[in-house]
C-alpha cells in the first residue's frame, strides 16, 4: 500500500508558531522575573509589618505585663505572644498557642512550620515579645502576585496568534505574489516577471535569478521548435526527390528481387515523410503561429475531414460520420488547425486499431468525439499518453496526439481521453469554447 504524499507545510503556519513560542518565552520569563522580584518584596513588606507590630506592642507594655489586643478577624493572620527571661507566656492574643514558641530570646526572625516568627525585647522591662505570621498566608499572596503576571498572557494569547498570524500573512504577501508569478508561467507563457523592483531586498534575487531562468527556457524551446521545423521543412524536398528517383526505377523492369527492395524503401520514405510532417504539425502547434479564432462549423469540418478518409477503401465502411441534424454546432477556433486535430485522431485510430469501427461525432454545444474499437489503453496511461513520444502500443512516432493536445490546449479547450467500454477502445472528446463565449474556458 503506497503512502500518502506529505502534505507541505505552511511557512505562514511556522513563522506564527514560531513568533508565538518566542514571545510567549519571553513574557513568561518576564513573569518569572516579576514575580521572584515580588516575592522578594512581599516578603520584606511583611517582615517590615511584623517588625513595627511588635515595636508598637512593646510600647503600650505597662509593667504589668498588659497589653490591649483586638478579638482576631477573619483576614487576621499573624499573633504574638508576651514573655518573660524564663518563656512563661504572660500575655497572648485570643488565637495564639498557650504555650511559649520554640524560639530563642534573641531578637530577629526565625521560621517555624506554618509560621514565620519576630522576637524583640522590651527597652527596660524584663518583656519578650513574639509576632508571628501565617506562612500560608504568604504563599497565597506570592502566589496571586505571579498570577497577575500570568493570566493577562493565558487571556491575551488567542488575540496575539490571530494578530501575529496577521502581520506575518501581510509580511509574506511579496513572496505569495511572487509565487504566483511563477506559477502562471508555462510553456507557452515564459514572459519576464516584471516590477521585480518593488520585492523586498530578500525576494529581489530570487526574481532576478527566475527571470534568467526564463529567458534561458525560452531560448532553449525556440532554438527546438526553430530546428524540428526547418528539419521537417527541408526534408520535404529530398524526400520528394528520392521518391521520384524510386519510382523512375521500378518502371525499368528490375528483378523480383530488387524491385521488392525499391519498394521496401519506399514505403520508408512515405514513413520518413509522415514523420516529417507531423515534425513540422507540432513546431507550429507549440508555437501557435497563425491561429485564428474564428466561428468554425463542426459538422462542416467532421465531414470535410471525413471526406478526405472515405477516399481510402478501407476507411469507407469503417469510418462513420454522426452530426446534428436539428441545429449548426459553431466553435471558437481555428479551422485548419481542428482540421490537423482529427485527421491526427483518424490516423491514429486506424493505426491502432485495424480493421474495427471508427467514430466521428460532433455534439453541442462545442464537442469533437473520436472513438475506435481496438485494444485499447490501461487506465494508468491515459494521461501520459497525450505526451510528446509516447505510444499506445509500439508503433508510430507518439507525435499525433501530442500535436492534438497542444492545438487543443491553444484553443482553450479541453482534451478527455477514456476507455469506453471495459478498456476496449479509446475514446477522445474535445471541448471547445461554444461560438458564443468571449473568453478562455
Amino acid at each position: 500500500m503506497s503512502e500518502a504524499p506529505a502534505v507541505p507545510t505552511s511557512l505562514t503556519g511556522q513563522l506564527t508558531r514560531s513568533l508565538l513560542c518566542l514571545v510567549c518565552c519571553a513574557w513568561l520569563l518576564t513573569a518569572a522575573l516579576g514575580a521572584w522580584h515580588a516575592r522578594a518584596e512581599i516578603s520584606e513588606g511583611m517582615d517590615s509589618t511584623l517588625m513595627d507590630s511588635a515595636a508598637r506592642l512593646l510600647l503600650m507594655a505597662g509593667p504589668a505585663a498588659e497589653l490591649p489586643w483586638a478579638p482576631a478577624g477573619p483576614d487576621d493572620h499573624h499573633f504574638y505572644q508576651l514573655v518573660d527571661l524564663y518563656g512563661r507566656v504572660l500575655q497572648r492574643s485570643p488565637d495564639a498557642p498557650a504555650q511559649a514558641l520554640a524560639v530563642p530570646l534573641a531578637a530577629g526572625f526565625v521560621d517555624l512550620p506554618g509560621w514565620r516568627v519576630y522576637s524583640q525585647r522590651h527597652a527596660t522591662l524584663p518583656l519578650w515579645i513574639h509576632v508571628a505570621d501565617d506562612l500560608d498566608h504568604r504563599r497565597e499572596a506570592m502566589l496571586e502576585n505571579a498570577l497577575s503576571f500570568v493570566l493577562p498572557l493565558l487571556a491575551m494569547l488567542p488575540a496575539l496568534a490571530l494578530l501575529i498570524r496577521w502581520r506575518v500573512r501581510r509580511g509574506l504577501a511579496p513572496l505569495r505574489q511572487l509565487a504566483a508569478e511563477i506559477g502562471r508561467r508555462s510553456g507557452q507563457d515564459l514572459s519576464p516577471i516584471t516590477d521585480t523592483a518593488v520585492l523586498p531586498a530578500e525576494l529581489q534575487q530570487i526574481g532576478a535569478s527566475t527571470n534568467h531562468l526564463l529567458l534561458r527556457l525560452s531560448e532553449a524551446l525556440d532554438t527546438e521548435k526553430a530546428l524540428a521545423a526547418n528539419a521537417a521543412h527541408e526534408l520535404r524536398t529530398p524526400l520528394a526527390t528520392v521518391r521520384l528517383r524510386l519510382h523512375q526505377l521500378l518502371d525499368m523492369g528490375l528483378a523480383p528481387a530488387a524491385r521488392a527492395q525499391a519498394l521496401s524503401a519506399e514505403q520508408a520514405l512515405l514513413r520518413l515523410g509522415r514523420r516529417a510532417e507531423k515534425l513540422l504539425q507540432l513546431s507550429r502547434a507549440e508555437s501557435g503561429a497563425a491561429l485564428s479564432s474564428a466561428p468554425v462549423n463542426l459538422a462542416g469540418l467532421a465531414g470535410g475531414v471525413a471526406q478526405e478518409f472515405w477516399a481510402d477503401a478501407d476507411l469507407l465502411e469503417r469510418l462513420r460520420l454522426q452530426v446534428p441534424e436539428d441545429c449548426d454546432v459553431l466553435a471558437l477556433g481555428d479551422f485548419d488547425a481542428l482540421a490537423i486535430v482529427l485527421r491526427n485522431l483518424i490516423e491514429n485510430a486506424q493505426r491502432h486499431a485495424p480493421g474495427s469501427l471508427i467514430e466521428l461525432s460532433v455534439e453541442a454545444p462545442a464537442t469533437l468525439r473520436v472513438r475506435d474499437h481496438g485494444p485499447g489503453v490501461p487506465a494508468a496511461a491515459l494521461a501520459c499518453i497525450p505526451q510528446r513520444h509516447q505510444r499506445r502500443v509500439g508503433v508510430g512516432y507518439g507525435l499525433g496526439l501530442s500535436i492534438v493536445a497542444t492545438i487543443i490546449e491553444r484553443h482553450g479547450g479541453r482534451l478527455l481521453l477514456q476507455a469506453p467500454h471495459a478498456g476496449r477502445g479509446l475514446e477522445v472528446r474535445i471541448d471547445l469554447r461554444p461560438a458564443g463565449a468571449l473568453g478562455p474556458g
